[in-house]
């Protein structure tokens, strides 16, 4: 059973859904090979694409319609993602961890598009649902293993089974590779069991899952050392290791022929380390004879006024002060304004105090836990003689997080540009963070779905949300991140559907959806600085001390309003089959209120901040068919991203920002990260009985580069790549199969963002590297073979 997800509760059908809907089996996903969950949805789903900024294959940024389900912080998130009925976004920042759901486990998954308030907060672009297997869906025993390229090993062993009362199902999945990339190597073990009852009125299940994975994504890179070496790190390592442990509990009970309960209850408790060597905005100065730690003196704001860290810091000023003194009277001497603001921290240091400006290791760890409970009473009595469905329910979600993060000042190994090892035992404490965050939802919903003829189905539904966010610091110093903010809205939908005949059929549908700010945006926005500044000023110090920006995941501020996500947003379509052909076509349009955006305020920092109005709007077509021995697919998405709004946004690294670092976005731009055109072809062919052969294609057009909300820079350019599987059954028990991505061995990169001054890094390799542009390098041509045995 899908848990307590509306649509599926009471067995709607497709055509009496008033949004698309892209439904997928497991035989689906065991067909297509995909390397992963996402880079199935990639290839096979509509209006899917991905952004590797990671460069792991199991940390995509999975965006639909433009929006985004990353398990990524500092994206803002758009897409509600349930398992089991259960929504498995993390409570700190709305995030996805693909990493953690076992495809080889999966029995089906929906995608329905709109902005529908029935799935609760986060639905801004669509709700993706997914149902485990089962007892009762999965019997026998399996076992597949698959290994190639990158010295890649995945395996997963499954058992189920049931004597028609109790069911049982047990699946292990391990994932293992060094990567393509330098010191990129990631492995993953994830286990999800699920003990079942069915009864002639009721069902129940209890299931469970354990993950842990750690996985290195060592990001983009210059462009520059992209062309020397593809497979190139620029700094490492990013590590992040996940620990999950998940219990949930779902049943249904017909209470009469017409009224049934269905419900569900679960607890979660992901615990997050991360670990990511970056390069240092610190430096070393010498001040009568002893070194100090400095922070604010920039090497580009010194070479303005002619000027580097030789000529200021070998003793030629007594301290910080007179140096900032001496810098901000050259700078202005010569028409610069004087904005140097230099702070000495080295008495702000723990530990060693062995200094070093070469790197920064941000050593974080996230303990998240949530918990909640849904239910829903379905009604079937007709209404003026006409059938009708009716479904009530309240869901409670919470979410707690606890969140630690340090700063350790490292040298840097010039060759491999990775700081493991090589951290001084010295960490700035001004830099550390001690928080602790609670997210509470209490929601009430309704739908009603009736059949004003035969052929008209009306559905009208409606979610009103009230959540309650607060954050608490633990440390005692920084009293501004305390805060409790609390939003509410009802957000209402209807929609209908009208059936020509059962091979002709349109919708249509109007519907709101909104996403509460998470902790950490609400503890990561512009408003800060003003509020940071008058608690300095209060306590008597200097307000240019106050960091304006937050390192993410490894450090927060403090705790301003931001306004409540609102999308509003109507589709249409007409959906049907010709002959052995079903078709799609449809049209999507949505405009968020008060959205948030990342600005970037350096390579690994940056604030959160509300605009007025974003838009997405788009054409997206499908089409599926078999004739005889072949089975083919082919879709096509038109996507127009947008700001709606005239606005300023923080860009510092953008050729063209003002001297505040500052770029102006106007109405009309492109949002950055999101392809106009997307295209996919695929095909399955069978050879004989035993033997088949498949390919897919996919086409995405460029795309403007993250930091480049202006539009003023060039785009990252589309690509066409194309991968190639085949099968061959020996018996009914055993398979062989084998997969080639990438077959044309492109080079194309998925993600681009505009980034730091790479020479900044002092390492031969990178002192006459000029170009501040970052992008993710696609994965090269890779082979793997495997085998599967089935035993029933």
């Amino acid at each position: 059973m899908y848990g307590v997800t509306p649509m599926q509760s009471v067995g709607m059908p497709e055509a009496k859904i008033p949004y698309n809907v892209q439904a997928v089996l497991a035989e689906d996903l065991e067909r297509a090979q995909s390397l992963s969950l996402s880079d199935f949805f990639n290839y096979n789903l509509g209006s899917v694409s991905l952004n590797d900024a990671q460069n792991n294959p199991l940390q995509p940024d999975v965006q639909f319609r433009g929006y985004t389900a990353s398990p990524l912080l500092g994206l803002a998130q758009g897409l509600a993602v349930y398992q089991n009925g259960v929504r498995i976004n993390e409570p700190l920042g709305d995030t996805v961890n693909w990493d953690l759901i076992p495809q080889s486990a999966i029995h089906g998954i929906n995608l329905i598009g709109g902005t529908n308030p029935v799935f609760g907060l986060n639905t801004l672009g669509g709700a993706l649902m997914i149902q485990m297997k089962d007892g009762f869906n999965t019997e026998g025993h399996s076992l597949k293993v698959s290994g190639g390229s990158f010295n890649r090993l995945v395996a997963s062993v499954e058992s189920g089974g049931n004597n028609g009362k109790w069911g049982y199902f047990a699946n292990g999945y391990y994932f293992d590779e060094d990567g393509w990339r330098d010191q990129s190597e990631s492995d993953a073990l994830n286990f999800y069991g699920s003990i079942g009852w069915l009864g002639a009125n009721a069902e129940l299940n209890l299931n469970l899952q354990l993950g842990d994975s750690n996985l290195l994504g060592n990001g983009p890179i210059p462009v520059e050392l992209l062309a020397v070496d593809r497979d190139a790190i620029f700094t490492a390592p990013d590590r992040t290791e996940n620990d999950l442990t998940m219990l949930s509990i779902d049943g249904s009970l017909d209470i009469t022929a017409k009224v049934k309960l269905t419900a569900n209850a679960f607890y979660r408790e992901n615990k997050t380390d991360s670990f990511n060597g970056d390069t240092s905005e610190f430096s070393v100065c010498e001040f009568g004879g002893a070194d100090s730690l400095l922070d604010g003196l920039d090497n580009g704001d010194l070479e303005e006024i002619g000027f580097d860290e030789d000529d200021v810091c070998e003793s030629q000023f007594a301290d910080a002060e007179a140096l900032e003194d001496f810098l901000n009277a050259a700078a202005m001497a010569m028409g610069f304004d004087g904005d140097f603001n230099v702070e000495d921290l080295t008495g702000e240091l723990s530990g060693t105090g062995v200094l070093s400006d070469e790197a920064i290791n941000n050593v974080s760890n996230r303990n998240q836990e949530s918990y909640g409970t849904d239910m829903q009473l379905s009604f079937s009595n007709d209404l003026f003689k006409r059938s009708n469905q009716l479904i009530l329910g309240v869901a409670y979600f919470a979410g707690d997080s606890r969140f630690d993060s340090v700063s350790e000042l490292s040298n840097l190994n010039p060759t491999t540009r990775s700081t493991l090892g090589l951290g001084t035992g010295a960490f700035v404490d001004e830099l550390e963070t001690n928080i602790d965050t609670e997210t509470k939802t209490l929601s009430f919903y309704l739908m009603d779905v009736i059949e004003l003829t035969d052929r008209l189905t009306l559905t009208l539904s409606g979610r009103v949300n009230d959540t309650d966010v607060q954050l608490r610091d633990r440390s005692g110093e920084r009293p501004e991140l305390n805060g409790k903010h609390s939003f509410s809205r009802f957000n209402p939908a209807v929609g209908f559907t009208y059936q020509f005949n059962e091979n002709t059929g349109i919708y249509g549908s109007y519907s709101e959806s909104s996403r509460a700010p998470t902790p950490i945006e609400l503890a990561c926005n512009e408003s800060v600085f003003d509020l940071a500044a008058a608690i300095a000023v209060a306590e008597g110090e200097d307000p240019d001390d106050v960091e304006f920006e937050c390192r993410l995941p490894n450090a927060f501020l403090a705790d301003p309003p931001l306004e409540e996500v609102v999308a509003k947003g109507f589709e249409a379509g007409i959906r049907g089959r010709i002959g052995s052909a079903e078709y799609h076509l449809g049209f999507f349009h949505s405009i968020n209120e008060d959205d948030i955006i990342f600005q970037t305020t350096g390579r690994a920092t940056g604030l959160f901040a509300n605009v007025n109005e974003t838009q997405r709007a788009g054409i997206e077509s499908m089409l599926t068919g078999a004739t005889g021995r072949l089975d083919w697919y082919l879709a096509y998405t038109y996507l127009d991203p947008t700001f709606e709004d005239d606005f300023e946004v923080l860009s510092p690294n953008h050729p063209l920002a003002d001297d505040d670092g500052k770029i102006s976005v106007r109405s009309g731009n492109r949002i950055p990260g999101l392809p106009e055109h997307s295209g996919k072809l695929g095909a399955d062919f069978a050879i004989s009985g035993n033997a088949s052969v498949g390919f897919d294609v996919l086409y995405n057009s460029d795309q403007v580069l993250r930091g480049d909300e202006s539009n003023q820079v060039g785009k990252l350019d589309g690509y066409v790549v194309a991968d190639l599987r085949g099968r061959y059954r020996i018996s009914d028990h055993i398979e062989l199969f084998a997969r080639v991505s990438n077959l044309f061995d492109e080079d194309y990169e998925t993600f681009g963002v505009l980034g730091e001054d790479p020479s900044e890094v002092e390492v031969p390799l990178f002192e006459d590297f000029g170009q501040p542009l970052f992008v993710g390098p696609a994965t090269p041509r890779a082979i793997f073979v495997g085998f599967s045995l089935k035993s029933l």
